[in-house]
């Protein structure tokens, strides 16, 4: 007796299945004791659910039964080896495939008897010890039973039997609900009493044939009621949007990575943080793959591993595009650090793409993701979804912290019309806009960076040129309100080049004729030192003169006065 026996729990029990996305969806598989019954139009993929099941069971060491009421067992085994898990199914021993397809031209009379199907089924399940079983396309057994009240009550038989046993029952009916293609519908009333259905359904978008999946009813257990997305490939069903994401609480990375512009990284304040995402808009033709060429080869130099997913152009023109710029990505496709890989947008639906870009991220495992241009999944069939599938996408990158850039392709004028187109602007960490300024007939490139969360980054708009050394962002050049391009920047920049020609030539003629002045005012300083030092020397010599005079004054003076004294000296005696 198991615990929850003994604890008297009366919780169901379910089996696995193996189809991953289903036991996702279902919480755990179909009830281990039980009936499961599957309903949809034809193709739908019913069948391909019941023999993925049994291959599924077989990888894992039971049996199982298939009973097929309506294709011949080389028909089954012939659909069955179209997937991977088909060779399986035809080796095991522990596969029972039984025909339970009337003969042709047979007449009936009465109602089949369930109690000799339970006793086939009940042989056959016991000599492969298994613990699955298919009945496939049970409706064409159903409408061999007159009367509906007995085909349920021994649906219900059966159904009791399962439980009895422990056995998982799937049962698979058509069902239509088109109005233009009325069917009986053999199933009504087993729908009521059964506690698990799955309805299958398919329909036409842009002429695409898109399958959808739903729990109608799982009574006594959680699981996911929404309709889901379908896929079927060679490794079987898919439901692309099983996986409830939930959320991880990654840590915020502090490191920055280069764009591959130098410029750029300088305008991001030293680049984008790692595992953010980048989205790059733009019309066509403003080098929105260049800028993606130059984020790859960039991470790619620094030995990261870029997976680059490019929508309707080929790997090997973008390798010989960019390489005319300067970008060089051959050398890094040859040493494994870049992938390209190509796939064409209206070659498949939405969730084709998604499961194809999921399974390029588990097996390569990039460190840096480039999707060119995100926008060319609204191109592919079922693009009502393709805003889901990109937000997902997007949801597991940045938890796996894989750096991510984007582009998106704007089809109007306003630069911020793409939003709407790839509804990725919103999610996007750094968002670049790519535009064409038409001046003078002429169309030139310029980068702007709208938002970069957690980033002081500047907010003017720059040139963007090419050439042969790669991407290159001129300085701003404002006129006036404008801010000047291509020739109307090159003339603008002439003329004053010529004005700055004239007044430098001017300042030179000025300055000669200052120093002519200077030369003629020390001339004339010159002229007047020396008249100065003549006149000088004049006045000097009129004082030395003067001096004489009065020298040669005073001795005369002197001796007239030395002749007078006797005299007067004699006269007193």
């Amino acid at each position: 007796m198991t615990e929850a026996e003994m604890a008297g729990d009366h919780r169901l029990v379910k089996r696995p299945t193996g189809i991953h996305d289903l036991d996702t969806v279902t919480e755990g598989g179909l009830p281990a004791g039980g009936t499961t019954l599957v309903i949809g139009e034809p193709g739908c993929g019913k069948t391909i659910i019941g023999l993925q099941i049994l291959a599924s069971a077989l990888s894992r060491g039971e049996g199982g039964v298939f009973m097929s009421f309506e294709e011949s067992p080389d028909q089954i085994m012939c659909n069955a080896a179209a997937f991977d898990w088909g060779q399986a199914l035809h080796a095991s021993a522990r596969f029972e495939l039984v025909d339970g397809k009337p003969m042709i031209d047979a007449d009936f009379s009465g109602a089949f008897d369930i109690n000799g199907l339970l006793a086939v089924l009940g042989h056959c399940i016991k000599r492969v010890d298994g613990s699955w079983i298919v009945l496939d396309g049970i409706d064409q057994l159903l409408r061999r039973q007159p009367d509906s009240q007995t085909a349920i009550d021994q649906i219900s038989q059966l159904n009791d039997w399962c439980i009895e046993h422990g056995y998982s029952l799937l049962l698979s009916g058509k069902q239509s609900d088109k109005k233009d293609h009325p069917q009986p519908d053999y199933l009504s009333g087993i729908e009521f009493m059964l506690s698990t259905i799955l309805v299958l359904s398919s329909t036409l978008v842009d002429k695409r044939l898109n399958r959808r999946f739903r729990i109608a009813k799982y009574r006594g257990t959680r699981h996911n009621p929404n309709e889901l997305a379908m896929l079927i490939d060679d490794r079987g069903i898919h439901l692309p949007y099983a996986d409830p994401f939930v959320a991880e609480d990654v840590p915020a990375a502090g490191e920055r990575i280069g764009m591959g512009v130098g410029r750029l990284d300088k305008i991001l304040d030293g680049g984008v943080y790692r595992g953010s995402i980048v989205l790059v808009s733009g019309q066509p033709g403003t080098s929105k793959t260049t800028l993606g060429a130059a984020f790859a080869a960039a991470a790619g130099k620094r030995g990261e591993r870029v997976l680059l997913v490019s929508f309707d152009e080929f790997a090997r023109q973008i390798v010989r595009n960019v390489a005319t710029l300067g970008i060089d990505l051959q050398p890094l496709i040859d040493s494994g650090h870049l992938h390209i890989v190509t796939r064409l947008s209206w070659q498949g639906l939405v969730e084709e793409h998604y499961m194809a870009m999921l399974a390029m991220l588990d097996d390569f495992r990039p460190d840096c993701l480039v999707i060119d241009p995100a926008s060319a999944l609204l191109k592919s069939g079922g693009a009502e979804s393709a805003y889901l599938a990109l937000e997902r996408l997007l949801a597991v990158t940045r938890t796996r912290g894989i750096t991510t850039l984007l582009t998106s392709l704007s089809e109007a004028d306003d630069p911020f019309d793409e939003s709407t187109l790839s509804h990725a602007s919103t999610l996007a960490d750094t968002w670049i806009v790519l535009r064409y300024q038409v001046t003078s007939g002429e169309r030139n490139r310029s980068l702007s960076v709208v938002k970069s969360r957690g980033t002081g980054h500047s907010n003017q708009v720059r040139e963007m040129k090419l050439s042969c050394d790669g991407i290159e962002l001129t300085d701003v050049y404002p006129f006036g309100t404008e801010v000047l391009m291509g020739t109307a920047r090159t003339q603008k920049e002439s003329e004053e080049a010529a004005l700055r020609h004239r007044q430098s030539k001017e300042r030179v003629r000025q300055q000669q004729r200052l120093e002519r002045d200077i030369d003629k005012t020390r001339e004339l300083i010159q002229q007047g030192q020396e008249e100065l030092e003549r006149l000088q020397a004049e006045l000097s010599a009129e004082h030395d003169e003067q001096a004489n005079v009065d020298k040669e004054k005073s001795l005369h003076d002197q001796r007239i006065r030395q002749r007078r004294v006797p005299e007067e000296g004699g006269h007193d005696q």
